[in-house]
């Protein structure tokens, strides 16, 4: 009879509940010192948003490996970050080439004895015309994109499972992953093939890697304020001259903008964190609501502060 008696204690609903929040972590200890002693690797980090990711990876106590292309970009972000007190890392990559994937992770591992933590954010677009796109803007921007995050996920995982890491992987993809794209003009048929296929592959390699305590989540920005805004799209605009420049200035004051790529970094921060313990294979959309219809004034007669009614003044 005692059995049974501390048997429905122990499903009582109160004694669950407490329970369950005594074995909470506290929430700084989640987000702000979870990644201490731990070892992340950023593709892309030198610039926009895998800057700010590094920087909240950082914060939190991780040590940072930032793979990029550019030199001196990349060992300047380092020098920046190093002010700051954090410990960064450049390694010259590009995600396009298989071996330069492996060779970043390896980077990491030598540098910091492990892998904990992956964000694969390095990533490249353009516009062109479904009819106009060249076979290599196709090529640059899927094998970047794409083939890079799936390939560099492939080598972060390998040494995870070698090491019996139970790590955190993030892919960035985008908005345009939903057929997001600049209003009423479109003409990224390929970046939006790229980034649904970034989607798709989430869940996929999620399901493969779950059996090892890997977690495996994506994140889907919308439109950023970030040096890709002014530069990428440049050889559109003299292919399609004036009149596709001015629709452009003029439609995209209709897509919601991200002032600062910090809003977006903190998403792709926090599914680092025990956070995500749970999640498995999800992406998560941060774009400002660009695909809903968002009223802009308010309709409403009933309550104080919103439109008068029929008849009324202001």
């Amino acid at each position: 009879m005692s059995e049974k008696k501390d048997e429905r204690r122990q499903m009582d609903p109160e004694i669950l509940a407490r329970k369950s929040v005594e074995a909470s972590l506290p929430l700084e200890e989640v987000f702000c010192s979870s990644l201490k002693g731990k070892a992340a690797l950023v593709t892309g980090g030198a610039t926009g948003l895998g800057y700010n990711i590094v920087n909240r990876l950082c914060e939190a106590g991780a040590s940072v490996v930032i793979a990029s292309r550019n030199e001196e970009r990349g060992k300047r972000a380092v020098q920046d970050f190093k002010e700051k007190g954090y410990e960064v890392s450049w390694v010259k990559t590009d995600v396009t080439k298989v071996e330069d994937c492996r060779q970043a992770v390896d980077f990491a591992v030598e540098k910091y004895g492990k892998l904990d933590v992956l964000v694969s954010n390095a990533a490249g677009w353009d516009n062109y015309s479904y009819l106009d796109v060249p076979e290599e803007v196709f090529d640059r921007v899927v094998d970047t994109d794409m083939k890079g995050a799936y390939f560099i996920g492939q080598a972060a995982a390998r040494v995870m499972v070698r090491d019996k890491i139970k790590g955190k992987i993030v892919f960035i993809a985008s908005a345009a992953h939903m057929g997001e794209g600049p209003a009423h003009i479109c003409m990224n048929t390929f970046y939006i093939a790229a980034k649904a296929g970034v989607v798709g592959m989430t869940k996929g390699i999620a399901g493969e890697l779950r059996q090892y305590g890997i977690n495996v989540n994506c994140v889907a920005p919308g439109g950023m304020l970030s040096a890709g805004v002014f530069s990428q799209g440049a050889k559109a605009g003299a292919l399609y001259g004036e009149e596709y420049m001015q629709a452009r200035q003029k439609y995209g004051r209709e897509t919601p903008l991200a002032m600062n790529p910090d809003m977006v970094a903190l998403t792709a921060f926090a599914l680092c964190t025990p956070m995500a313990d749970f999640m498995v294979g999800e992406t998560v959309n941060v774009n400002g609501g660009v695909l809903m219809n968002i009223q802009e004034k308010p309709f409403s007669y009933t309550v104080e502060g919103c439109i008068p009614g029929p008849g009324k003044k202001e």
